[in-house]
């Protein structure tokens, strides 16, 4: 398997930060709260040999820096195997992606609609199901972190560093900025279920929702909708047990059957096969993030500031 960028192997990489397989994750400066879901280090060891496989659930944006790594893969459902930049933009998503990787510490940060709007020009639906090199933030150049990363020797000063980096690089409030949290705020509210709602209640013409959806969302406002009722759902069946799944879904689904369908529109696959598989890296990570940011799926997370 050729992995391109990944020549180097983790002993040759040197990082003050310890390699023991761990998992952390911090809430942004509260400052950053309305544009920054949060942040995350995780570090893997070679697994005896086998591929470190699991998964990102669709969510919003995120950025990912491979601060020490053998290799790293990943495939949106659908898609082929890709590998991505050392620095990398995942865009929005709709789609599960899997990935693979052998042992290193990768470093994340989660934002916002509104943070996508503050630091990048690109609208976030040219980027939805997208991975690329991430653009720069304000002055910095996104791939000088992976150096100042690996000088750390304390995980705890990963936060310090993003909170300063995104804090210099978040551009003024653009005049749109309150639609965008109010959009916010309402795609995670159950009790809202359809797009004619949502026009309704932020007293917004169609057009207009689409445009910001579009510019800070990445998809339209009906998709939107759908994956925070299929994630919302998801999770109370991972909560509750596979057994409750008709009893747990979202009462907005008509039946089962409509949640399996949408199963398969953003997993690739039926739900059930989805909670059984093997995935502890996973399955940690949402534990955790439900403990310290409160919700386990970023694309759950109510809007701050608002």
């Amino acid at each position: 398997m050729s992995h391109g960028w990944a020549a180097a192997t983790v002993a040759n990489e040197n990082c003050a930060l310890s390699s023991a397989p761990r998992l952390a994750i911090w809430r942004p400066a509260p400052d950053l709260a309305p544009f920054v879901s949060g942040y995350h280090l995780y570090a893997v060891d070679d697994n005896g040999g086998e591929p470190n496989r699991g998964a990102f659930e669709p969510a919003w944006a995120s950025l990912r820096f491979a601060v020490v790594t053998e290799w790293w893969r990943v495939r949106f459902t659908g898609k082929d195997w890709q590998e991505p930049p050392r620095s990398a933009l995942f865009g929005p998503s709709s789609k599960l992606a899997w990935s693979e990787s052998g042992s290193g510490i990768l470093v994340g940060v989660g934002l916002r609609p509104r943070g996508w709007a503050r630091l990048f020009a690109q609208r976030a639906k040219d980027w939805s199901n997208r991975i690329d090199e991430i653009p720069r933030l304000g002055q910095t150049d996104p791939s000088t972190l992976i150096a100042r990363f690996r000088a750390l020797s304390n995980d705890d000063d990963v936060p310090a560093i993003l909170d300063e980096v995104l804090r210099a690089a978040m551009r003024r409030a653009s005049a749109d900025e309150p639609k965008v949290a109010a959009l916010e705020a309402a795609l995670v509210d159950p009790s809202i279920r359809s797009v004619a709602e949502l026009t309704d209640i932020l007293q917004m013409p169609l057009r207009n929702l689409q445009r910001s959806s579009d510019r800070a969302f990445g998809f339209s406002p009906r998709l939107l909708l759908r994956r925070a009722r299929f994630l919302r759902s998801l999770h109370a069946i991972r909560a509750s047990g596979r057994r409750m799944g008709s009893l747990a879904i979202d009462p907005a689904y008509t039946d089962y059957s409509h949640f399996i369908r949408d199963a398969h529109d953003f997993l690739g696959m039926s739900p059930q096969a989805f909670l059984d598989r093997d995935m502890p890296l996973l399955k940690a990570s949402l534990h955790l993030r439900e403990r310290v940011i409160g919700t386990p799926a970023q694309a759950l997370d109510p809007a701050v500031g608002f």
